[in-house]
C-alpha cells in the first residue's frame, strides 16, 4: 500500500527504501524538525527527503549516524525510535563481514551499551563490549586504520567499578598492542593504564604494611 505523501519523499529516505518507516514513525512536525536538523558538512539542507542522494553505507549504519544529531533531553524519543530501526535492520538486513556483530557494524552499538549500563546490567554490557572489541580489531587487521578506543575505555570503566584492576589492566594493554585511531583518547587510555598500575602497586603495598 502506498502511503499518502510517500511519492513526495526523495533523498536518503528514498535511497534506503525507508519512506514508509519515515512516515509512520514520526509526526509531520517531527519529520520537519529531523529533516532540517540533519545537515552533515558538505551537504545541503534536507538531504533526508529531497534530491537524489545515495550512499554505500548500510542503512543501519546510516541511520545510526542520523541518530547522533539528536542528543538533547527533548530529543531522546526521536533518537530512540531511530535506534530501534537500526536494531531492526540488523536483523532484517543482517550483514556478515569483518567489523560487524549480529548483522550490524560495531559503531552502531553505542546506544545499546549505554542502555545496558544505565540499567545496571554490567555483565551484559561487558559481554557485548568484548564482542565489539573483537569486531573493531578484526576490521583493523584489514583496514589498518586503528581500533576504536571507546569500547576499550568502557570496559575499563566497568572493571574499575568492579574493582577488577587485573582485567582493567588487561583490556588497556590489549588496546595498547593495536594501531590506534587518531584523536586524544589513545593518550588518555595509556595514561589510565599507567595510573591503574600505580594504583595496584599502592594497594598491594598498603595490604602488606
Amino acid at each position: 500500500m502506498t502511503l499518502p505523501g510517500s511519492k513526495n519523499i526523495a533523498g536518503f529516505m528514498a535511497h534506503y527504501d525507508l519512506t514508509g518507516w519515515w512516515l509512520t514513525t514520526f509526526t509531520e512536525a517531527e519529520r520537519k524538525f529531523i529533516d532540517s536538523r540533519y545537515q552533515p558538512s558538505g551537504l545541503p539542507a534536507h538531504t533526508l527527503t529531497q534530491g537524489k542522494w545515495s550512499s554505500s553505507k548500510p542503512a543501519s549504519q546510516f541511520l545510526n549516524e542520523v541518530s547522533t544529531w539528536f542528543r538533547s533531553r527533548r530529543e531522546v524519543s526521536i533518537a530512540e525510535r531511530i535506534h530501534r530501526k537500526v536494531a531492526d535492520l540488523g536483523l532484517s538486513e543482517a550483514i556478515v563481514k569483518l567489523g560487524y556483530h549480529d548483522g550490524r557494524h560495531f559503531t552502531t552499538y553505542v546506544t545499546d551499551v549505554k542502555s545496558l549500563k544505565k540499567a545496571g546490567k554490567l555483565e551484559d554490557a561487558e559481554r557485548l563490549l568484548l564482542k565489539l572489541v573483537r569486531a573493531t580489531e578484526e576490521e583493523n587487521r584489514v583496514e589498518n586504520l586503528g581500533v576504536a578506543p571507546w569500547y576499550y575505555e568502557e570496559l575499563a570503566k566497568i572493571y574499575r567499578k568492579q574493582r577488577n584492576y587485573a582485567e582493567e589492566i588487561a583490556i588497556l594493554e590489549r588496546y595498547a598492542r593495536h594501531r590506534h585511531a587518531p584523536g586524544a583518547k589513545p593518550a588518555r587510555l595509556m595514561e589510565r593504564l599507567t595510573k591503574v598500575k600505580r594504583l595496584i602497586g599502592f594497594e598491594v603495598g598498603s595490604g602488606n604494611s
